[in-house]
């Protein structure tokens, strides 16, 4: 059909010409310079110019047929890359899942190739290099995709955790700040970024992330942990502005962690210290005694107490104190075994023996108590030279202070601190005064 419209059209044209060229026997002469001159027939030069538009018509067709081929065949050959790169991908994630990096790797690398943009890619490549044990390999891919992908929280994210596992904790941390800037509520990016502080001892600015984890938690329980988190946090970053001086600091950031947990230990303990270091030795000693009241194992805060009273030397009022809480609780053990140290700090060594053998006596003994009892013994010179060596073998300081022991792991330490060295976690401390029965035996081979 097209080929028969065609042919009509130029009979109908040549038609045409032959009728006006019969009806217009002119000539035109047309002067290309002074000595060449062309005598043409006034309908063959209209003819002639429709030709030549014709045919450039024609022309400029088929160039622009040529140029829509050549981009198909490109748009065909590039979906068929792309395709395959999808392909290559899916493989290789398989792969990477079962365990076959190297294979999963050369395809990764293939579809990452193909799709130097594709984030799941850059992240999934990444791995394989991590799987590989090749961090800084993973850390270039990650970087260089980042840069093509400036908003991706993805990469950023995997960035970070490969340049925390290779070691390398400043990058890790500026790509944890980029997710943070640039997505505020990103849980993820702010639990691993004040992880990163709280290893750096950056206890301020680990603090203030941990208050924007708290605000963006919705799952009540994980708020919980996240709330005495913060109170330990706030804690070390007081205790980093005392050691520095800056005491008003310093009891403003113990406050807000009693505002946030008010049975927290270690708080009110500090809370003294900031108030006795500002010179306000009374007030201290006020805040140590309200909080007696409040703790079942106050024996951090009286000795807190025993140590002030010593100083502004008023042992009555200690006494006095130590008689108080044995009389509220005849059964605490520990606060006996704390007085008759008392005694053994003031020389009162005969009220120290009568005290540790009326414990020993009713059956109660232990590691501390069998130190203290042989301390008074070897004031009084009963056993000296074993008691000597004995003394020098436990290695202990003239004032005999007690271990304590982390409820949560089980772990000793020799003196009362804030934070569990073992664990992390705070106040969890307790006195190990008197050991059960059971566990005597055991404690003997120590000596």
């Amino acid at each position: 059909m097209y080929t028969k419209v065609l042919l009509a059209v130029i009979i109908l044209v040549l038609g045409a010409f032959f009728y006006l060229h019969t009806k217009n026997p002119g000539v035109v002469t047309f002067v290309v310079t002074s000595e060449y001159t062309y005598a043409l027939p006034a309908t063959l030069l209209v003819f002639s110019g429709f030709v030549a538009g014709v045919v450039l018509a024609v022309l400029n067709s088929l160039v622009a047929d040529a140029r829509r081929a050549l981009k198909e065949m490109r748009e065909r050959r590039e979906k068929k890359l792309l395709i395959q790169a999808d392909e290559n991908y899916r493989k290789g994630v398989e792969l990477l899942v079962k365990g076959d990096t190297v294979s999963a790797r050369e395809l990764l690398e293939k579809s990452h190739a193909a799709k130097p943009n594709e984030t799941g890619t850059i992240i999934s490549l990444a791995e394989t290099y991590m799987r590989e044990d090749r961090p800084r390999e993973a850390v270039k891919v990650l970087e260089r995709g980042f840069l093509d992908n400036s908003s991706s929280i993805g990469v950023l994210s995997s960035l970070a955790r490969c340049a925390t596992e290779s070691g390398d904790a400043q990058r890790a941390a500026k790509a944890l700040e980029e997710v943070v800037r640039l997505d505020p509520g990103n849980l993820y990016a702010l639990r691993k970024l004040r992880d990163l502080r709280v290893k750096e001892s950056q206890w301020v600015e680990a603090a203030e992330l941990q208050k924007r984890v708290l605000d963006s938690e919705r799952n009540e329980e994980l708020k919980k942990k996240e709330r005495k988190l913060l109170t330990g946090l706030l804690y070390e970053s007081a205790c980093l502005s005392t050691g520095e001086g800056r005491l008003t600091e310093a009891l403003v950031r113990v406050k807000e962690a009693l505002k946030i947990d008010d049975r927290f230990l270690p708080g009110h303990i500090l809370l003294g210290e900031v108030l006795d270091r500002q010179g306000s030795s009374s007030s201290a000693a006020k805040v140590w005694e309200k909080a007696l009241a409040r703790f079942a194992a106050p024996e951090p805060l009286i000795l807190k107490l025993e140590d002030l009273c010593i100083r502004e030397s008023a042992p009555e009022r200690i006494l006095e104190r130590y008689n108080k809480e044995i009389l509220t609780n005849p059964n605490g053990l520990n606060m006996r075994l704390l007085l008759a140290r008392l005694y053994l700090r003031l020389e009162m060594v005969d009220n120290a023996i009568e005290e540790l053998e009326r414990l020993q006596n009713e059956g109660e003994e232990g590691f501390y108590h069998s130190v203290l009892l042989g301390e008074a013994y070897l004031r009084r010179k009963q056993g000296g030279r074993a008691a000597h060596l004995f003394h020098r073998a436990l290695g202990l300081d003239r004032e005999y202070s007690p271990s304590f022991r982390c409820s949560g792991c089980g772990s000793d330490v020799v003196s009362w601190k804030a934070r569990c060295p073992s664990c992390g976690e705070w106040d969890t401390l307790v006195m190990r005064g008197v050991e059960s029965q059971h566990r005597a035996p055991a404690l003997r081979k120590l000596f």
